[in-house]
């Protein structure tokens, strides 16, 4: 029997499930749900892991109802660090998506009106130590059809990382972080030089150790964020150009299912699982315990040059013109050795993140940033030079101010302390993005992509303005990635060359969280997605930071993996006790953010 003809009796099998399954996850309030007693005995076979949710900021308010033993100003001093939530056992870096339940006073979201709940976090969490744990864990959830989520970090955009009455798994205490040199490929005669790594660690952690012993892996640029929901996801940064993304270089995890299973997973040991886990979204699939991570020689040196364009009081629009030419020129300068970042921002928000600006701009500014490995400065400049001429030439200096820098770090750790950080943490935001290969930037007639770019730039708060961020995250990294290796990420990633990441939406942080989170969506789905299909109708987006109220999620994430990942995740999660926004088979579900109840739709 082939493969899909087993995927198609999983998914029969699993519809048939779903028929005779509860509509609705089990809640405090439902006749089903776990006495104190059960609640105990559970505990005691965990060897008394189990916590109850205890949320950090409660020490903020009278009468500390939770018990939080934080003091306040602790807790206010460090709620837009992303090391603080991932050290807290129920708190994630953006509190709206957990209905912002129990904020510290002047945190985005705070409401003093609305008291300390649990509201959208969970009712409790299993502080594991052991996969027997977790695999016990899972399959209480199971049995009690009780929602779980995973949380390593809590570094995630769209909440994944919460959820109201669940039961969480938190792997905070799997550590290891080791180098094997000669770590053998199962059934092969193959070493690799790799990293033994517990999902409970923070990529700037492996990071560092790599660097010590001159070698690198795959990060993203806040050291922060844990491996978990960043590598499943796909997981980019400044090395993905050069040797892809995080979830080529796995060889190998270790993953606890919903029906109590820990298994191995590689090349050659249930593979299935193993594909699924490189790049098909985090938190739906297991809870991984293990990564085993491939490194590379660290570059000897980074050059990086600055090439910042700023519109002037005579002729804004000409700067648009500015910033679409050198999108055109990106992929010829990232096919030669060159990547980067970059911030570009519309209205009054611009002027915070460029102060050179005399005032309030309709023109765009844009902030351009490249890196390259092994280089010198002279030979980027030389790179950069003739592009650098087109603009002027097309302008003047009278209607654009156009400047470049270029500056030589000695090492990968000296560079890397400059564009990383990690107070990112507890805000309020609804982001939209697109990966844009060689056909949007330079096929695309100019004018149009001036067009595209004005819509991606575009904000409902018109004064305002928005920003956007985009990294230079594909190219050559991409192409040379093996079919082996390549996982289950989106194959859009393949032609990639630009990962834009938009804002624009506006969110009423004092409203409630629901009804502001729809509004925000509504206005994405009409003023981004739209703009995206026209732009890139057969491109993708990055899962890990994009819209998840996308209504093109299934192809935009997962492309022609779906349907497989689907089938999938019915037959290692056949309980559907994984769910997060914009996940596989999410869209038979609806997550009722004010209730806390997640019902099937259709039932």
């Amino acid at each position: 029997m082939n493969i899909t003809a087993i995927y198609i009796l999983f998914a029969l099998f699993s519809l048939g499930n779903a028929l005779s399954s509860p509509r609705c996850k089990t809640i405090p309030s439902d006749p089903t749900w776990p006495s104190n007693e059960e609640w105990n005995s559970f505990n005691k076979s965990i060897n008394g892991v189990l916590l109850k949710t205890v949320p950090a900021a409660s020490s903020c308010w009278s009468g500390n109802p939770f018990g939080s033993s934080l003091p306040c100003e602790v807790v206010k001093n460090n709620w837009t660090s992303g090391f603080f939530h991932s050290s807290q056992p129920e708190s994630i870096d953006f509190p709206l998506y957990a209905n912002n339940s129990c904020l510290p006073p002047g945190a985005s979201g705070y409401n003093g009106s609305r008291g300390c709940n649990l509201g959208g976090l969970p009712e409790y969490i299993v502080n594991a130590t052991s996969e027997q744990q977790i695999a016990i864990s899972l399959k209480f959830a199971a049995d009690h059809n009780i929602r779980v989520v995973v949380k390593g970090t809590g570094h995630d955009l769209n909440g994944r990382s919460s959820g109201a009455y669940a039961l969480s798994i938190w792997t905070h205490n799997f550590r290891k972080l080791e180098r094997n040199k000669a770590w053998s490929l199962p059934l092969t005669n193959r070493t690799e030089d790799v990293y033994i790594v517990g999902s409970g660690q923070q990529l700037g952690n492996v990071l560092d150790e790599a660097t010590k012993a001159r070698r690198v892996v795959t990060t993203g640029q806040d050291p922060s964020v844990g491996l978990g929901g960043y590598i499943q996801g796909g997981g980019h940064g400044p090395l993905s150009s050069t040797y892809g993304l995080a979830a080529h270089n796995v060889l190998q995890v270790r993953v606890v299912t919903t029906t109590g299973k820990i298994l191995v997973a590689n090349d050659f040991l249930n593979q299935d699982i193993f594909w699924a886990v490189r790049g098909g979204g985090g938190g739906q699939y297991g809870v991984i315990t293990e990564y085993v991570i491939k490194n590379h020689p660290a570059p000897e040196t980074v050059t990086m040059g600055v090439l910042k364009i700023l519109p002037t009081e005579t002729n804004e629009n000409i700067s648009w013109n500015a910033a679409a030419s050198l999108f055109s020129a990106i992929p010829d300068l990232m096919d030669r050795g060159l990547t980067g970042a970059a911030t570009a921002a519309t209205g009054q928000g611009a002027l915070s993140l460029f102060p050179d600006l005399k005032k309030s701009t309709k023109g765009i500014a844009f902030n351009q940033i490249f890196w390259a490995y092994n280089t010198t400065p002279a030979v980027m400049t030389a790179l950069v030079n003739p592009v650098l001429s087109r603009i002027r030439s097309e302008s003047s200096n009278l209607t654009l101010s156009v400047d470049w820098t270029a500056e030589l770090y000695e090492n990968y750790t000296s560079f890397f302390s400059v564009i990383s950080g990690s107070n990112a943490a507890g805000g309020s935001a609804l982001s939209s993005s697109r990966l844009l290969g060689r056909s949007e930037l330079v096929d695309t007639p100019r004018n149009d992509v001036v067009s595209y770019l004005r819509e991606a730039l575009s904000s409902q708060n018109e004064k305002e303005g928005t920003f956007a961020t985009i990294g230079l995250q594909g190219g050559p990294g991409m192409k040379n990635i093996s079919n082996e290796r390549w996982g289950s990420v989106n194959e859009v990633w393949r032609r990639t060359y630009l990962h834009f990441i938009t804002n624009g939406a506006s969110l009423d942080t004092s409203a409630n969280p629901k009804q502001a989170l729809a509004h925000a969506a509504r206005w994405m789905a009409e003023n981004r997605e739209m703009m995206w299909q026209r732009w890139s109708p057969n491109g993708g987006a990055y899962m890990n930071e994009a819209n998840p109220f996308n209504p093109h999620f299934r192809h935009d994430f997962y492309g022609l993996y779906y349907d497989d990942l689907l089938a999938l995740k019915r037959r290692y999660d056949p309980s559907d006790s994984l769910f997060v926004l914009s996940g596989v088979g999410s869209d038979n579900w609806e997550y009722d953010l004010d209730s806390g109840r997640l019902c099937r739709v259709n039932y």
